[in-house]
């Protein structure tokens, strides 16, 4: 397959990553820290959680804290990037590794998606989990995906084009290994 021209991107769905992607931080740990500022003993409950597993302390703290998407401080330069694709017609997912609560909440407070995809309890949406997900929803090589890690590598690799936020240069050679088109993107706060 021939690498993807920056004007075809709006031909395909561009799935977006949402912890160091659209936002520097994380909604697991801001949850965690609002979790631990009115409850001094809940690392206790937070450790337990945790040894249930992953999607089962992101379960569980979402019922102990109001998670508000407004709070955010959004990458200005992804999100005018993403609402300029938007403008041309482009289809637009919110595919995170952060519950699907947090997904949907996001997704309705910045408007931009067409459907929201985030983890569930026992299904962490993260690495070949979302790339499985994205290759059944859209099929392998069929879909454009914004990310920020060395994880996403995972999902890079079935992708037809790569978007990379603030990545470490391990992931930046990475992606410079492959066959796809890249974009890279510095964003501060």
């Amino acid at each position: 397959m021939s690498i993807i021209r920056e004007t075809d991107l709006v031909n395909f769905p561009i799935c977006v990553d949402l912890d160091g992607t659209l936002w520097p931080g994380d909604c697991l740990w801001l949850c965690a820290t609002q979790f631990l500022k009115k409850n001094s003993l809940g690392i206790f409950k937070i450790l337990f959680w945790w040894v249930k597993g992953r999607t089962h302390l992101k379960r569980n703290l979402l019922e102990c804290v109001s998670f508000e998407p407004g709070n955010l401080k959004y990458f200005s330069e992804i999100m005018d990037y993403l609402l300029a694709l938007k403008k041309q017609g482009a289809k637009i997912y919110l595919v995170t590794g952060s519950d699907q609560e947090i997904a949907d909440k996001v997704s309705g407070y910045l408007n931009i998606f067409e459907g929201a995809y985030g983890s569930s309890l026992g299904e962490n949406l993260v690495g070949e989990k979302k790339a499985e997900l994205l290759n059944k929803l859209f099929c392998e090589k069929k879909y454009v995906y914004f990310g920020n890690e060395w994880k996403d590598r995972l999902v890079w690799q079935h992708s037809a084009a790569a978007f990379a936020v603030n990545v470490d240069k391990k992931t930046q050679r990475w992606l410079e290994s492959q066959n796809l088109y890249i974009r890279m993107f510095n964003c501060k706060t």
